[in-house]
């Protein structure tokens, strides 16, 4: 992708993060959620989210840091980044029904897809169960991830995105960042801000609903999941390997697969999705 010089030159500047540009963003959001907690260095957000659910900080309260030591994802893989190249954020929850926890990761991804989208008008994806991706040429390239870890009766969700790293400093061939996604400058508070406040209004609406997630929030998610259609292979916790076509989601966040054998549901896996 070749953008203008001067898209090209904004996405050079890696300052940190501007904490009164922030809470402007935010404040013109109307958004629900403004109580953040920023640091310039960290081992990772998660942990400093962790350390004040122990002081009973709010539920809400979101952690950014402009660089983590030892960033992770996943199945204990590393998250590594240049200093100011990445926006890391872990949001703190206190969700009052347990048997949908599946749909955390899920509406965190779709809360940023449409932050992405309103600020950007660029289409992107979502891949069950944590990853954003950009789908080009038929080929996936992934630009941001999610790690959902649970504290007593509250949640974690941690979120990191590629912003501008160049091909050279991505981990793997088939990972990219907004600089190389975006045809317009747009700054890392405006992202922040915006996902914030879209994931804010999916949490409060469903929060104390009957029916949640409602069948919108179902119906949002699929209607943007590159998984669903697709022939894939997953790769299940504990060393086993399933393959089908992937139906839907289901009620708790299940990704339905019709297989050889039947019908399975996943609640979670590496997905390698097969073109």
């Amino acid at each position: 992708m070749s953008y203008g010089n001067s898209v090209t030159e904004f996405f050079k500047n890696r300052a940190p993060l501007d904490a009164q540009r922030l809470a402007h963003e935010l404040r013109i959001r109307q958004c629900l959620w403004q109580e953040a907690v920023i640091k310039d260095e960290v081992t990772s957000t998660n942990d400093v989210a962790q350390e004040l659910i122990k002081d009973n900080i709010s539920a809400g309260t979101f952690v950014v840091a402009n660089f983590q030591t030892t960033g992770r994802g996943r199945q204990l893989r590393t998250w590594e980044a240049p200093k100011n190249s990445s926006i890391f954020v872990s949001i703190i929850l206190k969700p009052n029904q347990e048997r949908k926890l599946g749909w955390i990761p899920l509406m965190t991804g779709l809360a940023l897809l449409n932050a992405i989208s309103i600020e950007t008008r660029k289409q992107v994806k979502l891949k069950w169960p944590n990853d954003l991706i950009l789908v080009e040429n038929k080929k996936n390239f992934k630009f941001a991830g999610i790690l959902l870890e649970k504290h007593d009766e509250y949640v974690i969700a941690g979120v990191g995105i590629n912003y501008n790293q160049s091909s050279s400093e991505l981990p793997i061939s088939d990972a990219t960042s907004l600089k190389n996604i975006l045809s317009q400058e747009i700054s890392k508070e405006v992202i922040l801000a915006s996902f914030i406040s879209e994931f804010a209004t999916i949490w409060e609406e469903g929060k104390n609903a009957k029916d949640w997630p409602a069948p919108s929030l179902i119906r949002n998610y699929s209607d943007s999941c590159q998984t669903l259609g697709q022939q894939i292979t997953a790769h299940i916790p504990g060393g086993k390997t399933v393959s089908g076509k992937a139906l839907e989601i289901s009620p708790e966040g299940e990704l339905v697969l019709v297989t050889d054998k039947g019908i399975l549901k996943l609640n979670s896996a590496d997905i390698h999705l097969e073109h």
